[in-house]
Parts: C-alpha cells; sequence; structure tokens
C-alpha cells in the first residue's frame, strides 16, 4: 500500500509541478503582456506629447498670424486713407481753381461796374453840356432844364 501512496504522492507531486509550472508560465506571460501594455503607454504618450507640442506651435502660429492680419489690416487702412487724402487734395486744388475763377470774375464784374458808373456819369455830363450849348444856341441860357425840354419838343428835327 505504500507502493500506492507513493503513486499518489508522485501524481499529486507531478499535478503540483505542473500547477506551479502553470503559474510560472501565466506569470510570465502577464509579466510580457504588463511590460508590452507599458511600451504601448510609452509610446501613446509620445505620440500625445508631439501632438500637444505641436498643437501649441500652431496655436503660437495662429497668434502669429492673427498679429500679421492685423498690420496688415492696419496697413491697408493708412492705404485707404491716403488714396481718400489724395482724392480730397485734387478736390481742394480744383475747389481752389474754381475759388481763383470766381474772384477774378466778381473782380472784373467790380471793374465793369466801376467803368459803367464812370460812363453813365461821363455820358449824364456830356448831356448835361450838350444841353446847356443847345439852350445857348437856342438863346435860352437862364431858363430851367423843363423849360428846354418844353422848347426842345416844339422844334423842329
Amino acid at each position: 500500500m505504500h507502493l500506492v501512496a507513493k503513486d499518489d504522492d508522485s501524481n499529486k507531486d507531478q499535478e503540483l509541478a505542473d500547477a506551479l509550472q502553470n503559474v510560472k508560465d501565466q506569470i510570465v506571460y502577464k509579466a510580457n503582456e504588463i511590460k508590452r501594455e507599458k511600451r504601448w503607454v510609452r509610446e501613446v504618450t509620445k505620440i500625445i506629447e508631439a501632438y500637444i507640442k505641436k498643437s501649441r506651435r500652431v496655436n503660437a502660429n495662429i497668434r502669429n498670424l492673427q498679429n500679421e492680419v492685423k498690420v496688415l489690416f492696419r496697413k491697408k487702412k493708412q492705404i485707404e486713407n491716403m488714396i481718400v487724402q489724395r482724392k480730397l487734395e485734387k478736390k481742394l486744388k480744383i475747389a481752389n481753381s474754381d475759388l481763383g475763377t470766381i474772384r477774378s470774375a466778381i473782380k472784373s464784374v467790380k471793374e465793369k461796374e466801376t467803368a459803367f458808373k464812370k460812363s453813365k456819369t461821363d455820358i449824364k455830363q456830356t448831356i448835361g453840356a450838350m444841353e446847356a450849348e443847345l439852350n445857348k444856341l437856342r438863346g435860352l441860357a437862364g431858363e430851367s432844364s423843363s423849360s428846354s425840354s418844353s422848347g426842345s419838343s416844339s422844334s423842329s428835327d
């Protein structure tokens, strides 16, 4: 019976040895799986860090581009203002030219008015002198101009 007991013991020893080997194999398998998972986590972390760095660089570039756009908008506004200024300067030159023309015309009109008034005065004086001479010739030297007008209407042309 001892022999039988030994066989049972050897079977149990073998079972225990197999179980031990099985556990060892599972430990190795699980340890390798942990290594693979850790390697995967490191690689993914590197990728995520690379994307974070890339994201930060892109955001910094966006800010730079926004500043460049602001500068370009300022330049655009300056150029538009220069265009408007040039147009206004041209209009101002035209307006000043027109003003000069108007002043010249006003001066000419005033000169003509002065010449016309002088001419009117000269004509009145000439008419007065002619009436006086006419009255002398008619012999009406002492009469007023009202009688000379009645005398002139009674005389024939």
